[in-house]
């Protein structure tokens, strides 16, 4: 079990700390992170991390400016849970417990956004690239809307060696009829308003590569033409009767699991395990909240503000925050701040930058953490405090998301939940206290 520093602007791996069997205590002047921490707001004993029976819990040992877990305020002790955002006065640090894991060597920690950080899962994407890129083989990559599929592409064909273009298209954006013009060209004439010949991007993609993004939404029909044109490497234009020979690397990109749609009947299980010779799955930014500051460097870098400061307010909140909308609702929280806050103050949590973290909680996140669309809402939210007194771990099995997550939509809602609390909580029967009610 580790806890990691909200870095520093300057850049390189996040300052990290292993947490003993003996626990750990938080406070002014303690050598944490190897140097003392300075932060004027913390008391010498501000609070301590402690293990009970292989679980990691955080106790607040009163310091004047308080204890917060994600969010919310601590009062006595609280279990924590991997994510979990602790903050002490103006520091910040994050709570995982994926063990001793350190950035491997000579894994970059800064990159493209998207593909910025240090964790395990983003370096083994970074691995899958290097991996593939040089191979002529067909590529499927899947995430959530937002993590950076096409980057990931334009990857693989920076790092071919392909002299060709990269070139993208949006299967979802065409009908079948004008998808297979726009793939495979079409002839004069060959239907109306085909004014002049059109080669298609399956030829104007020569000697590159051709992202077929949102490959979920081709067609079936289309899905079998397709399916030929990767076996036998020819396309034929729209009201041509000739085959003409392509030289192209294809990569499909979806934000769904092209082998679900498989099962369901949706996508042809043929042309999947064409397509599906390499697969990359891009991680979700909630469950990788330990590389968000790496990439709020590269993207202030990208925004003409590198190096700018933030906060302790907004830095807490861009690391509570579950972020249905991934890199990109990152990056246009970040463009809103920067416009938002004077150029001579560190980047602020204005009201403009509440509302657009508000607006980034469409709930796009995993099935198996979403209710019903709408269900959570402030009223919603409301109604489960008074019916469970506060108790937020109750409060998430009846909604059937994670203890985390229900936290973070508190906050997000603006709600402190021990202003529901009926009395206090009982201990666990381990002797562990459960997290603040």
């Amino acid at each position: 079990m580790l806890l990691l520093a909200f870095p520093h602007p300057a850049g390189g791996p996040a300052p990290r700390r292993a947490i003993s069997r003996d626990g750990l205590v938080l406070g002014l002047g303690a050598p944490v992170f190897g140097a003392p921490l300075r932060d004027l707001r913390l008391k010498a004993r501000h609070a301590e991390i402690g293990l009970l029976d292989g679980r990691a819990f955080l106790r607040d040992l009163g310091g004047g400016a308080g204890t917060r877990l994600n969010g919310v305020a601590v009062r006595g002790q609280a279990a924590l849970a991997d994510g979990d955002v602790i903050r002490l006065g103006d520091t910040l640090v994050l709570f995982t417990a994926a063990g001793e894991a350190a950035p491997g060597a000579g894994e970059p920690v800064d990159g493209p956004p998207g593909l910025t950080g240090e964790t395990p899962s983003i370096q083994a994407v970074r691995r899958s690239i290097a991996a593939v890129a040089p191979r002529r083989r067909t590529v499927v990559i899947t995430g959530e809307t937002g993590t950076g599929k096409e980057i990931v592409a334009r990857q693989i064909h920076e790092r071919s060696g392909r002299g060709g273009p990269f070139l993208a298209v949006n299967c979802g954006g065409f009908s079948e009829g004008l998808l297979a013009s726009e793939l495979f060209g079409h002839l004069r004439g060959a239907f109306t308003g085909a004014v002049a010949e059109a080669q298609g991007l399956f030829r104007a993609a020569r000697g590159g590569t051709l992202l077929l993004d949102e490959a979920s939404d081709l067609p079936l029909p289309l899905q079998g033409v397709l399916l030929r044109v990767l076996e036998t490497w020819e396309v034929r234009p729209v009201g041509s009767a000739r085959d003409v020979a392509v030289d192209v690397r294809v990569v499909a990109a979806s934000n769904r699991e092209l082998v679900g749609l498989v099962q369901r009947g949706l996508f042809r299980a043929d042309l999947y395990a064409r397509l599906a010779q390499w697969i990359i799955r891009l991680p979700p930014l909630r469950e990788r909240r330990q590389d968000i500051p790496a990439l709020c460097r590269a993207l202030l870098a990208r925004l003409e503000e590198r190096g700018r400061p933030m906060s302790p307010d907004l830095e807490e909140a861009l690391l509570i925050h579950p972020w249905p909308l991934n890199v990109r609702g990152l990056s246009n929280v970040l463009a809103i701040a920067s416009i938002a806050t004077p150029e001579d103050e560190p980047l602020q949590l204005g009201p403009e930058v509440r509302s657009a973290l508000q607006d980034n909680l469409v709930d796009r996140a995993a099935p198996q953490e979403a209710p019903r669309p709408g269900a959570l809402d402030r009223p919603a939210l409301e109604a489960l405090l008074c019916r469970f007194g506060g108790r937020v771990a109750a409060m998430a099995r009846q909604a059937g998301v994670s203890r985390p997550r229900m936290y973070r939509l508190l906050w997000a809602a603006g709600l402190e939940p021990a202003s529901f609390r009926r009395g206090p909580s009982p201990a666990s029967a381990t002797g562990a206290a459960p997290r603040p009610a």
